[in-house]
């Protein structure tokens, strides 16, 4: 749909940060239980916040708000002994999304999630904004969801449970809402953008693939 991201070792490297927290809270979870778990995602997080300023030098929104979080909630929940803070930290991440989004229209009048894809992308996509108020709306909904079914699951089932959809399940939903909001957001881009965004992404693979022959 959109060609292939060029690949490099930043990229590489990007790719391993972001998953780097959440995957060692687990692996951790499985060995040693819930508290060295927690101590690991607020190290890790620490990790993934400092690794990506050093690889973009500049620090990621989502990173920080993510640090802050696991540092409040989890050492909380390590002081004192209770897994009940660390349950609440997905659902205060997603909240916050959903009042950045509110905020964003409020106070800016901007739509949030445009400015989100347009950046990724790196164009402006002219597209209607009714269409950006529907998708807008949409992620609104999903991050409020999202936070009263972590909540559900955490004091219903049993903590392995949750841990498995606070890793596994919320990647997946993840992936999905972004996979299908590109999906929607490219066949509504008027023909020349697509073929605009086409051009830039051939661009870039090409410039990736002759950096990789100079290196080899």
């Amino acid at each position: 749909m959109c060609g292939s991201p060029p690949l490099s070792l930043k990229n590489v490297m990007k790719l391993l940060l972001d998953f780097f927290p959440v995957l060692a809270f687990f692996i951790t979870f499985k060995w040693l239980g819930i508290y060295p778990a927690t101590a690991v995602l607020i190290v890790g997080s620490l990790i993934q916040t400092l690794g990506h300023w050093l690889i973009k030098k500049e620090f990621e929104k989502l990173h920080l708000i993510t640090l802050a979080a696991s540092v409040i909630l989890g050492g909380m929940t390590l002081a004192f002994q209770d897994d009940r803070f660390i349950k609440w930290k997905v659902s205060v991440i997603y909240w916050i999304f959903s009042l950045v989004i509110i905020g964003f229209w409020v106070l800016k009048k901007q739509i949030a999630i445009q400015k989100l894809f347009e950046g990724l992308l790196k164009m402006e996509l002219g597209i209607a904004p009714s269409f950006w108020h529907k998708v807008n709306l949409s992620w609104l909904m999903v991050f409020i969801a999202m936070g009263l079914v972590n909540l559900w699951i955490a004091y219903s089932f049993e903590l392995d449970v949750w841990v498995n959809f606070k890793v596994w399940g919320i990647m997946i939903i993840q992936m999905v809402l972004m996979l299908a909001t590109f999906a929607f957001v490219f066949n509504a881009m008027p023909e020349d953008k697509r073929n605009a965004l086409t051009e830039n992404d051939s661009k870039e693979s090409s410039t990736s693939s002759n950096s990789t022959e100079k290196q080899d």
